[in-house]
This record gives C-alpha cells, sequence and structure tokens, in this order.
C-alpha cells in the first residue's frame, strides 16, 4: 500500500498534478450539504450566484461530475457512505443502524490513530459504538454557520494539542427544509441568516423536472434561500481550516448527501435524486481536472482510504477513483446503480437504478403494493401545488410519482427530466436488455433481496 501511494503522488507530482511530503500522515476533512442538488452550485452551471465560496474551491479540487450516492435518504445514504457498502450489505435499509460485523471509515481511522470528529448528522449513523467519534457538535449547529465554524476550530485546536492527523466530518444542514423563507426567516424563526442572500422567486429558474407555477417558484427561491446559507458555513469553515495552517496537509472531499427535498428528488432514483457531484482537493494538488466517470458514494471510502495510506478493511462494494485520478481508465465507469428500501416513514418503496450517459433503467418493486408512493421531500409547497393543478399534463405528472409503473426506461438525452417512459417502446429494446442484464448481475452479486423481484418483471414485460 505504502509503495502504492507513493507511487501515485510521485507519478501525479511529476506531471505538475501533485506535490506532497508521501511519509507524513494527511488529514481528511469530508465536508456535505443536506439535501443540495448536484446544479445548484455556481461551478456546476447555477446562475443565482448563491455559491461564490463553494465555487472558489471548486476551482481548486477534481470535479467528478456524474457522481451518484448510492442511496439518495439521509441515514442509509450517510451509512453507505461510511461503509462502502450498498444498503443490503451494511445492513442500514432505511432509518436502522448498520449491521456491528461492518467496518465503518470512522474505525478505521481511529485505529489508525487519527483523532475523530462530527459537527451535526451524528443520528443518522448508527449504532454510536461503531461511529467512535472523539467529540461530536450537536445537530443546531448545522443551521448556524458563525457556531458551526467555531466548533470545527475547536475540532482542530484539539487535533494540534493531540498531535494526531485528524478525520473531521462536518455536515452542514442546509439546504435541508425548513428553508429560510422569503422574509428572510425560518418556521421555527430562531435561526439567522447569518449573512445569507434571500433568494426571490423572480430570479429563480426553476430546475425542469418540477412544474414552472407559482407556489413551486416560491419553494424553489426559499431552498436557494437555504443554499446561500450553506455557501456561508462552507466558506467559514474553509477559513478556519486555512487559518490553523491545515489547508496544506488536508485532504478536503465536498459532496451532497442526496438532491433537494421536492418532488422526483430526494428518496428516489431519479436524477435529482441520487446526482452528487464530488469535489476534491488533495495537498500541493495542481492542475486539477473535471472526470466524467460514474462513481458512487460507497466510492469514498476505499477512495480516501488508498489516498491515506490505509489499509481498506475487505466487503467493500465501491472502487478506490485513485486511477482516475492517475488519468487511467477504469473497466464498468459508464453506469452506477442506484437504490431506495424504506424510508423516513419507515414504508417500503424499494428502486432500483441503473443509470449512463444516455439513458435510466428504473425498477420501482412498490408499484402494486398497499401503498402509493409517499415521502417526506412531497410535503411542502411544490407537491401540494402540483396535486391541486387541473392541468392534464401536471396531472400525469403526479400519476406518474405517486402510482409509478414497475419497469421504466427513460432516454437522458432527449428527456432530461425523465417524463417519457420507453420501456415498451421497440425502438430500445436493446437498451432494456443491456441495462437489465447489468443491473441484475448486480443485484445477483451483492446478495440484493430485490433481485427475484426484478427478474420477473423482465420476464414479466
Amino acid at each position: 500500500m505504502q509503495r502504492i501511494v507513493i507511487t501515485l503522488l510521485l507519478a501525479l507530482s511529476a506531471s505538475g498534478s501533485f506535490a506532497a511530503d508521501a511519509a507524513k500522515p494527511l488529514n481528511l476533512l469530508v465536508i456535505t450539504a443536506d439535501d443540495m442538488n448536484a446544479d445548484s452550485g455556481g461551478w456546476n452551471g447555477n446562475t443565482l450566484g448563491t455559491t461564490p465560496h463553494l465555487d472558489a474551491f471548486a476551482k481548486s479540487a477534481h470535479q467528478f461530475v456524474n457522481s451518484h450516492v448510492t442511496v439518495p435518504i439521509c441515514q442509509p445514504g450517510r451509512s453507505a457512505l461510511m461503509t462502502g457498502r450498498v444498503p443490503h450489505r451494511n445492513g442500514a435499509f432505511g432509518f436502522n443502524p448498520i449491521r456491528r460485523d461492518v467496518p465503518t471509515l470512522v474505525e478505521v481511522l481511529r485505529d489508525k490513530g487519527y483523532y475523530t470528529a462530527a459537527i451535526a448528522k451524528t443520528a443518522h449513523m448508527a449504532p454510536a459504538d461503531k461511529f467512535p467519534w472523539h467529540a461530536i457538535g450537536e445537530q443546531a449547529l448545522g443551521k448556524q454557520p458563525t457556531k458551526f465554524a467555531e466548533k470545527f476550530r475547536e475540532m482542530l485546536a484539539v487535533a494540534a494539542q493531540e498531535k494526531k492527523p485528524f478525520f473531521i466530518n462536518t455536515n452542514i444542514c442546509d439546504p435541508h427544509r425548513p428553508f429560510i423563507d422569503g422574509s428572510g426567516k425560518m418556521a421555527k424563526g430562531n435561526e439567522l441568516l447569518d449573512g445569507a442572500k434571500v433568494v426571490k422567486p423572480n430570479e429563480v429558474t426553476v430546475p425542469v423536472f418540477l412544474e414552472d407555477i407559482p407556489r413551486v417558484r416560491d419553494e424553489v427561491a426559499q431552498y436557494y434561500s437555504s443554499v446561500s446559507r450553506f455557501d456561508v458555513a462552507f466558506g467559514l469553515v474553509m477559513e478556519e481550516l486555512a487559518a490553523a495552517g491545515r489547508d496544506a496537509d488536508t485532504i478536503v472531499v465536498f459532496m451532497s448527501d442526496h438532491g433537494m427535498p421536492f418532488p422526483f428528488s430526494k428518496a428516489t432514483v431519479y436524477l435529482n435524486g441520487t446526482w452528487s457531484p464530488v469535489l476534491i482537493r488533495i495537498p500541493g494538488m495542481q492542475e486539477p481536472r473535471t472526470h466524467t466517470e460514474f462513481v458512487s458514494s460507497v466510492d469514498v471510502m476505499p477512495s480516501l482510504l488508498e489516498l491515506l495510506d490505509v489499509e481498506p478493511p475487505a466487503g467493500m462494494d465501491g472502487r478506490s477513483w485513485v486511477p482516475l485520478l492517475q488519468n487511467e481508465m477504469q473497466p464498468d465507469r459508464d453506469f452506477v446503480i442506484t437504490h431506495v428500501n424504506t424510508v423516513s416513514s419507515g414504508k417500503s418503496f424499494a428502486q432500483r437504478c441503473i443509470r449512463t450517459k444516455d439513458r435510466a433503467l428504473m425498477f420501482h418493486a412498490w408499484v402494486g403494493g398497499p401503498n402509493t408512493f409517499r415521502v417526506e421531500a412531497m410535503s411542502g409547497l411544490s407537491f401540494a401545488a402540483m396535486n391541486a393543478s387541473t392541468d392534464p399534463t401536471i396531472q400525469a405528472r403526479v400519476k406518474q410519482l405517486v402510482d409509478g409503473e414497475t419497469l421504466m426506461l427513460f432516454d437522458i438525452a432527449a428527456d432530461p427530466s425523465e417524463r417519457k417512459n420507453l420501456v415498451n417502446d421497440p425502438k430500445y429494446a436493446n437498451d432494456v436488455a443491456e441495462l437489465s442484464q447489468k443491473l441484475l448481475a448486480h443485484m445477483k452479486r451483492t446478495d440484493d433481496p430485490q433481485a427475484k423481484a426484478f427478474e420477473a418483471a423482465i420476464v414479466k414485460r
């Protein structure tokens, strides 16, 4: 392992990409946004100007623009991130603990002498003894940028005092609901703007997968106000890292835990549920690149362990990105597979998706069961407005979400908002067959409990 990492760093340094002291343990800072869409940052195409700090960071980082979270729901998503395993192999199908025999990133790095700490979202990493943080910042800090940064400063100081390398997971809780409303206040009335921009409805472009009607536009504006406060917190964290003199020896990773909390996003395997591009900055890095390969959040743990020169535990489903960072090819990076099982209500709405650049094949195992689709992301203004609409097009869109279809194929190039199901169109028969074969192979290889149901659905079609 040591030889591999030294070779990597020397090779990339010689090519002008990295310059690092391979003998000195690197620190690790993982920053997550809560419920933030992939394209909400200016670095990824948004023109609102609400993410100046994230955009500045993106210029100094490798960008993985086709990264998808394995599970687009808070707790099971973080369980997959911290274990490198898909949900049915770590045990966290929904809001339940991982299995005790599954190693976590926190355990591995703590055993290697790292000071480990986290701010917010720790309740979504369970059981607690499998995530043995030395220090925890409470959940309330997640929407208070100044206090959040102060807690991060304390953690950096403790790591320095103890002369340990650190792994700190800072989980900013914006733009998760409740949003900043149009008056600049929160529903609870006790969180502060802290310098965030209040976005007006007439300033936003409604994402194409939503309906551009007044109440949706209002809520999208509120969401972007909360994105702005996320960026304030992100900027303050990066300032603290630099002020402590640790930005030169710390790997920094940014990602969102999944898409925005709106219909056809969070808690679904639609594009805007799982798409969460990753930014990663490695000490001494120059000339960062944009990577278009499809990668998954289960890849994060094996990638970081290799970069930190720490032996990975057996049993992870993810693969290291180090070859990609070396500008090498990796097989099977032209597709990604995503999962949903149980949701925050405890109900099962099992979904699987295999996604490529131009196609997405989805399996909705819950269709025909006792419940129509309902998740927390449908509790706001947007779904209520869509559901009340008399417009036949919007009514059909609501039916697509609530009633669903067992198998769905979308031509992403022609239909980026994933509205027209082409699974029975003869012109796409080869796509359906090829993607079905790959998804089924993955399901069987990982002992997915939905494998038989998916195979039956393919045959029935």
